[in-house]
């Protein structure tokens, strides 16, 4: 599905639309300091669409908040974005400076781990919250940090390696193979898959390739040694480019040495069913997911497609391109806001400890009951995870676990 550039230019260009504008008439009489939340996103780069849906979820959080009249007295939430350009080096520069902003309380980061990874000596050196809407390195939150500063809401790289080795043996397949990036987020699941299969003595990691992270035009000579070395299903680690390239190279292959293939969420992040073309509808192909629109759980879910749609310009919420990065960000920012409101202030410290003592709470993807406790910072868990397959139109639907 192609994204309407006009949309995406006012999206990423946008000053926090929906936070600024729907700023209580009360605070702006009484000229309340707003309180700052950061978004640290890969915003200039060309074929994500992570974070587009992930700033769109923090707006419309945001404006939900600021329009009931904000939080301590009526200050209203501001959204500061900064570029990090996919590079971890930038993702660094961008923390220290939300770091360095006064009332800026906590940052939401983006898709890319290694960004993520990087960045935690800073966070923790500045007691800067890290929400984490969508990075799934176990890393990111298992930091050997205390205390932690880092909190997740998604999927967790070991969670995902389990369900897609699983829909495989569910199939049959007990001949895995693993396609990796060689970069941190690589080696979290590298490591996530051994551990698994070393817990199965009735599966076998026959092969883990390695491709290079952003540039790979032709993946032929890392697929093929997985076919040679005995692999009868593939799991896939990559973000939207390298996949589309896979699937090509897979779908040019008679049908006899096609694997089927199951997909992290990464390609899920951006163009990922316009920069395969036909060639995904001639393959077999899953990817995880942990939200869908097509599985409204509550009102507020069906008011938070019907907002999304109507932002993308779009009639079908199923066709909104990573929508589960603006559900994500959007529980965040709710969540965030009761960890401000119990704190009683914007001292990050203490707002810290007040994410890990939250009530419970019914947000859009689940009920968090609580979101956290200080020995755990994931807000998701396993069973929350599904798989999809991508229709002709884009679209992730759910699947069965026979589907």
């Amino acid at each position: 599905m192609a994204i309407d550039s006009q949309r995406r230019r006012w999206l990423t260009g946008s000053a926090a639309l929906a936070g600024l504008a729907m700023v209580p008439p009360l605070a702006q009489a009484a000229g309340a300091r707003p309180i700052l939340i950061g978004l640290d996103a890969e915003f200039r780069d060309r074929t994500s669409t992570s974070d587009d849906a992930i700033r769109l979820g923090i707006e419309l959080a945001m404006a939900d908040i600021n329009r009931d009249g904000g939080l301590l007295g009526g200050r209203p939430l501001q959204l500061m974005a900064l570029d990090n350009r996919s590079l971890p080096a930038r993702g660094v520069e961008n923390v220290r400076a939300f770091g360095a902003t006064p009332e800026l309380v906590a940052y939401l980061c983006g898709k890319f781990s290694p960004v993520a990874l990087e960045s935690l000596p800073a966070i923790h050196e500045l007691g800067l919250p890290l929400l984490d809407p969508w990075a799934a390195a176990d890393g990111i939150i298992d930091n050997g940090y205390q205390p932690n500063y880092a909190f997740r809401l998604g999927l967790r790289d070991s969670w995902a390696i389990q369900v897609l080795i699983e829909d495989l043996a569910r199939r049959g397949i007990r001949d895995i193979g693993l396609l990796v990036p060689n970069s941190g987020w690589g080696r979290s699941n590298e490591a996530a898959a051994r551990a698994f299969v070393e817990s199965r003595p009735d599966l076998a990691l026959r092969s883990i390739e390695w491709y290079n992270w952003g540039g790979e035009t032709d993946l032929m000579d890392r697929y093929l040694p997985l076919l040679d070395k005995g692999a009868k299903g593939l799991v896939l680690v990559a973000n939207e480019p390298e996949g589309a390239v896979l699937v090509r190279n897979i779908a040019s292959l008679p049908e006899s040495r096609q694997l089927p293939v199951v997909s992290h969420w990464g390609v899920a992040g951006g163009k990922f069913a316009e920069l395969c073309g036909p060639a995904l509808q001639a393959i077999d192909f899953k990817v995880v997911q942990t939200f869908s629109f097509a599985r409204l759980r509550n009102a507020e879910a069906r008011r938070l497609a019907e907002r999304s749609a109507q932002a993308f310009g779009l009639t079908d919420p199923l066709e909104i391109p990573s929508a589960l990065g603006i559900a994500h960000a959007y529980d965040l920012v709710r969540l965030l806001a009761l960890a401000i409101a119990q704190a009683g202030s914007t001292d990050r410290g203490a707002i810290r400890s007040a994410l890990e003592t939250l009530p419970p709470h019914e947000g859009v993807v689940r009920r968090y009951a609580p979101a956290y406790t200080a020995t755990r910072h994931e807000a998701l868990e396993p069973h929350d995870l599904f798989l999809t397959r991508i229709d002709r139109r884009g679209r992730l639907l759910p699947v069965t676990s026979e589907g």
